[in-house]
């Protein structure tokens, strides 16, 4: 089990340290902004982020039903590849806080009833580990809070 608190641990720091350097006071036109057309908003990183860990770890790791959070969220669907991000609708950053730790909350109470840190999941015919897993998402997660932060960066100074 300490394993398993300790993935959970290094995903909350991760979260905590992009969230701090975004900040509180980013508005719902910059949640909003994309720098060209099609591409990332700090909404849409967002609700990706929330859409990924509970597609990785409440679906895949612990068997939940699929929830298409980017679907509810963004009313259309990310498509990375081709760089297709929908423009998020209006929503405070209150709205995507909530969003990532109702997303974190279900996270936790799954991994921990688990209680196996050496436990598998398959995905069609691949078989996943569960510090694979984590490892996947706190990375993911690592680089689309800095992303955020980026695009926040990226509207203040200017483009």
């Amino acid at each position: 089990m300490n394993e398993i608190n300790n993935w959970l641990t290094q995903l909350d720091q991760a979260t905590q340290e992009w969230l701090g350097e975004l900040g509180d006071d980013v508005t719902e036109a910059e949640l909003m902004w994309q720098a060209f057309p099609d591409g990332h908003s700090i909404g849409s990183v967002l609700t990706h982020i929330a859409e990924v860990e509970g597609y990785w770890l409440h679906h895949i790791a612990c068997g939940e039903p699929y929830h298409d959070l980017e679907a509810e969220v963004l009313n259309a669907a990310i498509d990375q590849g081709a760089v297709k991000w929908p423009t998020p609708p209006p929503h405070p950053l209150s709205f995507y806080k909530a969003l990532l730790a109702k997303t974190r909350e279900k996270t936790k109470l799954l991994i921990k009833a688990l209680d196996n840190p050496n436990h598998t999941a398959m995905r069609g015919e691949r078989e996943f580990t569960l510090s694979w897993l984590m490892t996947h998402v706190i990375v993911h997660e690592a680089y689309h809070g800095g992303q955020a932060v980026l695009l926040l960066l990226q509207q203040r100074m200017g483009k």
